[in-house]
């Protein structure tokens, strides 16, 4: 399976550097703007299969990114890491680096942990890798599954920090599995 992978577009929030985690969110005009870049290169992957997060921001830039050509497949198990009570919050008041590794496992302020969250990500790609074996997929998600994704891929970092990574917004990653 070719694996493709996006994070949804710039919204407002992310403007703002606020946790979304969870809450709803739409998309900024240069959120809007950069997926419609997007779609002359998402067009040229033939793509089999859409995969979206529920959640709007990602519905909508996987609309917008596959020029509405393809059935969307929403997944639940992509939605973004649920950041509890610091949804909302400035992302410069949450120590990432505690809350993304994966030996520490904290669920404070009702975070959901990394081990819960690495559990159902790997489970959805267990799940497309049997599926859709020989197929190109494109899932639309955001930075946690992506972060999450790519870790499951390649294996946890010996010191279990999963925060070195950063995935900008409208960025392709590839993985064959």
């Amino acid at each position: 399976m070719l694996l493709y992978i996006v994070r949804h577009g710039e919204t407002n929030k992310n403007k703002l550097g606020l946790i979304q985690g969870v809450t709803e969110a739409d998309l900024s005009e240069k959120g809007i703007k950069e997926a419609q870049k997007l779609q002359d290169l998402v067009a040229s992957l033939n793509i089999d299969v859409v995969i979206s997060s529920p959640l709007r921001r990602a519905r909508d830039t996987a609309k917008i990114i596959t020029n509405n050509k393809y059935p969307i497949n929403i997944d639940d198990r992509i939605i973004e890491r649920d950041w509890g009570l610091c949804e909302g919050a400035s992302i410069d008041e949450v120590d990432t680096v505690r809350c993304w590794n994966f030996y520490i496992n904290t669920s404070d302020n009702q975070i959901e942990s990394v081990r819960d969250f690495m559990k159902r990500i790997n489970e959805f790609i267990e799940d497309i890798r049997t599926r859709f074996a020989d197929k190109k997929v494109l899932v639309v998600t955001h930075s946690a599954v992506l972060r999450a994704i790519h870790y499951a891929i390649n294996g946890i970092p010996e010191d279990g920090d999963m925060s070195k990574i950063e995935i900008p917004n409208l960025r392709i990653l590839e993985y064959k599995i």
